[in-house]
């Protein structure tokens, strides 16, 4: 029984501990997208908020099919919605032991980095979903940030709502 304990402890510390490997194995989480990620007005017309925030910190971990990361959020600027303060934002992807799991290649959102986010809000868990992708686009500079908010702005103003059919 020790053998074994002491087996789990050796070959799988990253499921007992918050540290994330130092280097991960990469796996792809693929899906096909009822949006076109890449076209600003779709993914504005799929979101519920679009909006500039700097990420404060990780917040939590959960897996359901696949590994989601929370993080707090602060909101510095709203182009769709109304969104204030400090919330919550879900990412699909993380950690799960050795493997780092990613949206078709959609990093991880980074602790005091600024992005522009599009989100669907989830009322049971109380938190915003990133829309992979097209929906966390990282700011590293104010020119930046205006060019997005005028581009997100004039992609709200155009919006192609999403439909079921």
């Amino acid at each position: 029984m020790m053998i074994a304990f002491i087996s789990i402890i050796y070959f799988v510390p990253n499921y007992f501990t918050n540290t994330p490997p130092k280097n991960p194995i990469i796996k792809s989480i693929d899906l096909n997208y009822a949006i076109d990620i890449s076209n600003p007005r779709e993914v504005v017309g799929f979101s519920d908020n679009v909006f500039v925030g700097r990420v404060v910190k990780q917040v939590g971990t959960r897996n359901r099919d696949y590994p989601e990361t929370q993080f707090e959020v602060e909101v510095l600027y709203n182009i769709k919605g109304e969104v204030n303060g400090t919330i919550k934002v879900n990412q699909v992807g993380g950690y799960e032991g050795d493997y780092l799991f990613l949206m078709e290649g959609d990093k991880l959102i980074e602790e005091g980095q600024t992005y522009l986010f599009a989100t669907r809000y989830l009322a049971e868990e109380k938190w915003h979903t990133l829309i992979p992708v097209g929906g966390d686009i990282p700011i590293n500079s104010d020119v930046e940030k205006k060019e997005l908010i005028e581009k997100y702005t004039k992609a709200y103003k155009e919006e192609i709502p999403f439909k079921v059919d």
